[in-house]
């Protein structure tokens, strides 16, 4: 096992942190996705819509409560859009 940084990868159903319990993508995320797709933006638009179709399906497969599509676009697409702060 490494004594490197972990990843901060999202944990599957809630979609929340594995480092650091935020709802997925955090910010150390987004900044790792940012960096590892910054000669693809088009790429990370993509995967992210991946992701957001993945975490759509969890929801409704596990929660009674609805879901706001704005809210699961900004997390996870949304971002991408806007230049880092």
């Amino acid at each position: 096992m490494s004594g490197g940084p972990r990843r901060h990868v999202a944990a599957r159903p809630a979609w929340r942190c594995r480092v650091c319990a935020a709802p997925w993508p955090c910010q150390p995320a987004k900044l790792a996705l940012r960096t590892e797709y910054a000669d693809d933006p088009v790429g990370l638009s993509v995967y992210l819509c991946a992701v957001l179709h993945e975490a759509a399906g969890d929801w409704l497969r596990l929660r009674a409560t609805p879901l706001d599509p704005a809210e699961l676009f900004h997390r996870f697409v949304g971002w991408a859009r806007s230049p880092p702060r």
